[in-house]
């Protein structure tokens, strides 16, 4: 698969005549065809998760390897395009997908690694063996 990111710019009106843009983001198989909608694959989503159960086309068709993909197209994108203003939402998106890499603490007991929740306003500081042997001292 020779895949590429397809990048198009999206004028729509906001409040007041206001005029913004959304960039949207394709994945593209150059080995299928040379013109854009029969070589579409997917489009490439905000969030790539690690969880078991894909939430997306992307994640269902490259798996555990689709946050690398996802990085390496981004980061050949930003090389092809001189466009400032595509160039910095290409940058938003990296930074977006290098969060969520990042979202893992050690618990302060074992050393083990803990996955913090996005929706979590506190961060947690002990895995849940250590709280649940915790829990056990406070009983007895």
């Amino acid at each position: 698969m020779n895949l590429q990111l397809l990048i198009t710019k999206k004028e729509y009106a906001h409040y007041n005549n206001r005029t913004r843009t959304k960039h949207l983001f394709a994945v593209i198989d150059l080995d299928e065809s040379k013109q854009y909608p029969q070589n579409f694959v997917s489009v490439l989503p905000l969030h790539i998760g690690a969880i078991v159960k894909p939430s997306n086309v992307f994640e269902g068709l490259f798996g555990n390897k689709s946050l690398e993909i996802a990085n390496r197209l981004l980061h050949k994108a930003l090389e092809s395009k001189p466009d400032s203003e595509t160039a910095k939402a290409i940058r938003e998106r990296i930074e977006l997908l290098a969060t969520q890499v990042n979202n893992k603490a050690q618990c302060q007991n074992g050393g083990n690694t803990i996955n913090q929740s996005k929706r979590r306003v506190k961060p947690c500081k002990f895995c849940y063996e250590c709280h649940i042997k915790d829990r056990q001292k406070i009983d007895l």
